[in-house]
């Protein structure tokens, strides 16, 4: 090849590499065209993007927001023409809130029917939900096909995009040309659509903003009119609350103002919180509703205003005849003076003022005054709410002033009737204290004995409960119960009387008194019966103490007049054992305790013991056994001879009572106490005299029969009677019997036994004293007791064989009774030594083992004869 060729080919050659890189830099010069379109269309549609995210936090309302919509989409494409529609699914309407076009106007409907527009390519879009650029042919598909309807001017191009939120079209936005140089393009299409969905989040935005701030000025308007009722309100309470303050006062006003002027004057002073008062009085109509009273009024003009006026036709008279509230001004003045209603009298009246303000002061509905305040300026006003407030505090007032007035009529009268209860009360107070003293002296009654003044059974039974129960909680306290009995209290009482038996027993109870401590307590139960509470001893000895101060202070003599009379006391003593005692058992003890001491020859005490209860409880049986005794069967009569000591003769006999029971005979000391007790003894005396009569009857010459009886028989005459009628029943000679009674049974001033034994003696019968030298005073019965023989007692014969004093004592008895012609017998000679110092001393008749033994009497007609049981009652 030539160089020319070769050097031409390297030419050719290197213009083709030429050309190929200008082709490959200007294909890169494209592509960084393209690029560069693309990032700065990129750039102004994030611009655009931004422009919508401002708008929803900068524009003030939807308006300025569309049009700064119109202006973005104008800055990316084509939208000269320009239109925003939103959907209302409640009510079926599309609303087109921005509209700008070159040729159709906006539309004037605010809510253009949805119907209507659907047959657009607006709503097409909105049907579908899918955005539509215009195409001739497609368009004119759509039309023939009925899809849409042309609603306007024709368009040379129109895009239109849905605005959906949350899966739901809430309207379209749509852009279109009438130009035929500017067309849209699917690049448009998409931008638009792209472009939509944020402008529906800014446009969400904004509408939630604007309706947050419509509720905030909803709720802010509610608030202020909560606020401004609030208001109302609270000036509402302020005043009730004033009201209520004012009231009260008044209230209070009424129970504590000294007088009816100090009471009208804080009234005034009250209502002027209320309401200006400056010009105020308060009328009062009198009874019979001829007169008014003014009581209170303070004015301005009317200074010396008369205080009582007849009834006439004034505005208060007005006020009281209609019964209501009135407010009267020029106007109002005029037309009742017109109507007749009242009368125009200011002379009489007073100055007519330019406002009058007038309440009724209703009681039960019915008139008793006017309350009224008034004014004269017109710098002062009323309106008609002060009217009201009146009424309403008018009505109060006439409560206030009728209490009031009622207050002042009950201080009149109480004022009358405090001089009447002082008068009453001087008389009440010794009243009340004399029954005071009625009453404690009504207490003590019922408490202490009546004679004595000593508690009674009810109080000491009461003071040994508590003893008891110090008892149970103080078990080292000891203490014991003394059951006092008086001897021959019966005696007295029936021979002196019973005003000589009252001041024995009062004497009695003051020796008791004087034995015992002061905190111990002297009870009398009743009659001759007294009980003591010897508390706080330290052993039964100082109980024994005291039974025996008791017995010797009762042992001296009771002088009643010039007389001196004895008694005795028998005590039973009963210690508390243990802390479970009872008060029954205490004084039931205490009486077992007396009467065993009783039993054994009075003036003694005896200390209850176990031994004491069982004689008690064969004391019961033996009292029910005795009165189921029959006399023939149960009973024997022994004969118990008396002699002449010096030859042995046998000078009488004496009949003695025995008891035959399980076989044993029981002498009469063993049962008659038990007879005694239970009035038994008068049955048993009558069937002891009938054998002896009896016997005697078959016996002319039998010796004369000594008989023991129970002075019972001497307290009534009727039982002196029966014993004579026995005797005469038996056709004996009265002088055959000789009649025992016991010394100490016998009380020496006792009217009665003294008269009994009289008319025994009158009637024939010998009368014999037993146990004579047992007790004291048995002289007494020698001188003043018509006894026709005197036995000497046992105790009394048993000393006499070693006594000197013994001797001379019954020397002296023999020598009074042989002067007095009185048998002396002596019973209990049961020895040679005895026999002859009685001898010795003048004594011949007697009696005892030293001349035989009791023998047993046998009766030959002895017949049935009734149970003691079954006469007692009649004897009784």
């Amino acid at each position: 090849m030539s160089p020319m060729s070769s050097r031409d080919t390297s030419e050719k050659s290197t213009e083709k590499s030429t050309e190929k890189e200008i082709a490959r830099l200007r294909k890169a010069l494209s592509r960084l065209q393209k690029l560069t379109l693309k990032y700065r269309q990129s750039e102004v549609i994030q611009k655009a993007l931004f422009k919508i995210s401002e708008l929803a936090a900068s524009v003030q309302d939807m308006q300025e927001f569309y049009s700064a919509v119109h202006a973005i989409i104008g800055e990316l494409m084509n939208a000269k023409n320009f239109f925003i529609c939103l959907a209302d699914h409640d009510n079926d309407t599309v609303k087109f809130v921005y509209f700008v076009d070159e040729y159709d106007e906006i539309p004037t409907e605010d809510n253009f029917p949805m119907e209507l527009l659907r047959q657009g390519m607006t709503g097409y879009v909105m049907r579908t939900g899918r955005p539509f650029l215009y195409n001739e042919k497609v368009f004119k598909e759509l039309l023939a096909s009925g899809e849409i309807k042309d609603l306007g001017s024709p368009p040379v191009d129109w895009l239109g995009v849905p605005l959906q939120s949350e899966n739901r079209i809430i309207g379209a936005m749509v852009v279109q040309s009438y130009n035929e140089d500017q067309r849209y393009t699917e690049a448009d299409k998409d931008l638009f659509m792209f472009v939509s969905q944020h402008i529906v989040n800014a446009l969400e935005r904004v509408r939630q903003r604007e309706f947050m701030q419509a509720e905030i000025a909803r709720q802010t308007a509610a608030l202020r009119e909560i606020n401004d009722n609030l208001t109302l309100e609270v000036g509402e309470r302020k005043r009730a609350e004033k009201v209520s303050a004012v009231l009260f006062a008044i209230s209070e006003v009424t129970n504590t103002s000294d007088s009816m002027e100090s009471f009208y004057h804080q009234l005034h002073e009250q209502i002027g919180r209320l309401i200006n008062n400056e010009n105020f009085f308060v009328a009062l109509v009198d009874e019979d509703k001829r007169n008014l009273t003014f009581p209170y009024y303070v004015d301005a003009f009317d200074t010396h205003l008369r205080k009582l006026r007849p009834v006439g036709r004034g505005m208060t008279e007005f006020v009281i005849r209609h019964k209501q509230p009135v407010f009267i001004n020029a106007e109002k003045y005029a037309e009742l003076i017109a109507a007749g209603e009242i009368e125009k009298a200011s002379s009489y009246y007073g100055t007519q003022p330019k406002q009058w303000l007038g309440s009724p002061l209703l009681i039960d509905d019915e008139v008793i005054g006017v309350l009224s305040v008034q004014t004269y300026t017109d710098e002062v006003t009323y309106k008609q709410d002060d009217l009201e407030l009146l009424n309403f505090v008018s009505q109060h007032v006439a409560v206030a002033i009728e209490r009031r007035r009622n207050a002042e009529e009950v201080r009149r009268v109480n004022a009358y009737l405090e001089r009447k209860v002082a008068e009453r009360t001087e008389e009440l107070v010794n009243e009340i204290e004399r029954r005071k003293k009625i009453e404690e002296k009504l207490f003590h009654d019922a408490h202490h004995d009546a004679l004595t003044g000593l508690p009674n059974r009810s109080m000491f039974t009461e003071r040994l409960q508590q003893t008891l129960k110090h008892k149970r909680r103080f078990p080292q306290h000891n203490f014991a119960v003394l059951f006092v009995d008086l001897d021959r209290f019966k005696d007295i009482n029936d021979t002196l009387g019973h005003s000589a038996g009252d001041e024995f027993l009062l004497e009695a109870s003051r020796r008791i008194g004087e034995c015992v401590r002061d905190n111990d307590t002297v009870a009398r139960l009743g009659g001759d019966e007294f009980v003591i509470l010897l508390d706080m001893i330290n052993h039964v000895e100082d109980a024994k103490e005291v039974a025996g101060r008791i017995i010797e202070k009762m042992q001296r003599p009771f002088v009643f007049g010039e007389s001196e009379h004895y008694s005795g006391a028998s005590v039973g003593i009963a210690e508390c054992r243990a802390r479970n005692d009872s008060a029954e058992r205490l004084l039931r003890d205490a009486d077992a305790a007396m009467y065993q001491a009783k039993s054994m020859g009075r003036g003694r005490f005896v200390v209850f013991d176990e031994s004491i209860h069982k004689d008690l409880v064969a004391s019961l049986h033996r009292e029910s056994e005795l009165r189921h005794a029959q006399f023939d069967q149960d009973f024997i009569v022994h004969r118990y001879d008396v002699v002449d000591m010096n030859t042995g003769a046998e000078h009488a006999a004496e009949w003695l009572l025995r008891w035959q029971r399980d076989n044993t005979l029981l002498p009469a000391d063993r049962f008659l106490a038990v007879a005694e007790k239970t009035g038994m003894i008068i049955t048993l005396d009558h069937w002891m005299l009938k054998r002896c009569c009896s016997q005697l009857a078959q016996e002319p010459e039998h010796p004369p029969l000594f008989v023991s009886l129970s002075t019972k028989h001497l307290y009534k005459l009727a039982d002196v009677r029966v014993l004579m009628q026995i005797i005469k029943d038996s056709k004996i000679k009265a002088n055959r019997l000789i009649l025992e009674f016991s010394e100490v049974e016998l009380n020496y001033s006792s009217k009665r036994q003294l008269s009994s034994l009289r008319q025994l003696a009158e009637f024939g019968v010998g009368l014999a004293l037993n146990e004579f030298g047992r007790s004291a005073g048995a002289l007494q019965f020698i001188l003043s007791y018509p006894f026709t023989h005197v036995k000497l007692d046992p105790n009394f014969v048993a000393d006499i064989a070693n006594s000197d004093r013994a001797q001379k004592m019954v020397r002296n008895v023999v020598n009074l009774c042989t002067e007095l012609e009185i048998q002396v017998v002596a019973a209990g000679v049961n020895a040679q030594e005895q026999q002859d110092a009685l001898l010795a001393v003048g004594v011949v008749t007697g009696q005892g083992k030293q001349f035989g033994e009791p023998v047993r009497v046998s009766f030959d007609d002895a017949g049935a004869e009734p149970t003691i049981a079954g006469t007692k009652s009649a004897s009784a």
